[in-house]
């Protein structure tokens, strides 16, 4: 059994580096080390169909939820259209964690996951320095299993949390042709790529049936207020350069009207948004997702937290 997008959780010890990296680079150096049959999957490329893998930079887990580790540059409130500040430094030497999604079209879950267990360990040049691997273990996670769970309890709990586990890269997908990034974390912007994926990958892609069920998100989830509280903007060190990029989470709510007019429409809104949030799971949000931006974590939001939170906010 293949699952269409599967999801690998490696726990490993790296040493060795000390500098100026977001850790995605090396994750993706780790990974094509024992898999080098994926690198033409991680090629970069202007226009063209979807990447369908993903991977998060290195990650600890703390009582807050995952620190992921990369070099970024504070900016004062002066500085936020240009900020060149000195950026952090990131020294590794312990137990970290990674992400790797794939979608079945890429590779089989179980070959790549046999690959890492087998040939992850050792020691390399990168960055001009000694960096050694020891794997400790290793998870799968069946992303559409996943997706489809967590639709029925968006859909019953009426609202969902998207953290941003990793610094997220967004884009209007309605300016097809422009390099500019939005900050802005509507139900579109996020869900545009893992929408796109999944389209592109079922080959049922077409501009009007995208907009179109990118429509049908922005009716379906609404933000709330909370929003701009919420999130924050992060000047991560990146190619020799900052570039922005946003952290924190946001919450939407369901509009359950439109819910029950999609019902009545025929329309099966539970395995529909399973498929979208099992892509978002494992192929990740935004712009650069190969590279270890775009990674995110998804709850359902309970009615009870949800007016909580905003009124303590």
């Amino acid at each position: 059994m293949n699952p269409e997008v599967s999801l690998i959780e490696a726990t490993v010890r790296v040493s060795g580096f000390r500098g100026y990296l977001f850790t995605g680079k090396l994750v993706k150096t780790i990974i094509l080390r024992s898999n080098p049959s994926l690198s033409k999957f991680f090629e970069p490329s202007k226009a063209g169909p979807p990447k369908l893998v993903h991977v998060s930079p290195l990650f600890r887990l703390e009582a807050n939820g995952i620190k992921c580790e990369y070099s970024s540059v504070d900016c004062g409130r002066g500085l936020m259209a240009k900020c060149d500040g000195e950026p952090s430094i990131v020294s590794l030497d312990g137990i970290y964690r990674f992400y790797l999604g794939l979608h079945r079209d890429v590779a089989h879950y179980a070959d790549v996951l046999s690959n890492l267990i087998n040939n992850i360990q050792g020691c390399f040049e990168f960055m001009d320095q000694k960096v050694c691997v020891e794997p400790l273990e290793f998870e799968y996670v069946d992303a559409v299993a996943a997706g489809n769970r967590l639709a029925r309890e968006v859909l019953e709990s009426g609202g969902v949390k998207i953290v941003f586990s990793s610094p997220v890269m967004l884009r209007d997908p309605f300016k097809l042709a422009s390099k500019f990034k939005s900050f802005v974390p509507t139900p579109m912007n996020v869900f545009a790529a893992p929408l796109y994926s999944f389209l592109y990958a079922w080959g049922l892609y077409s501009i009007k049936r995208f907009r179109l069920e990118l429509l049908r998100l922005h009716r379906i989830f609404n933000e709330t207020y909370t929003l701009f509280k919420s999130l924050r903007l992060k000047w991560v060190y990146y190619n020799l350069r900052p570039e922005p990029a946003l952290t924190g989470f946001v919450n939407y709510r369901l509009n359950r009207d439109y819910l029950s007019l999609l019902r009545e429409k025929g329309i099966a809104v539970e395995e529909w948004l399973g498929n979208i949030l099992a892509y978002t799971i494992a192929l990740g949000v935004g712009v650069g997702r190969a590279t270890g931006f775009g990674h995110v974590s998804i709850k359902p939001l309970r009615e009870s937290e949800k007016k909580t939170r905003e009124t303590r906010a």
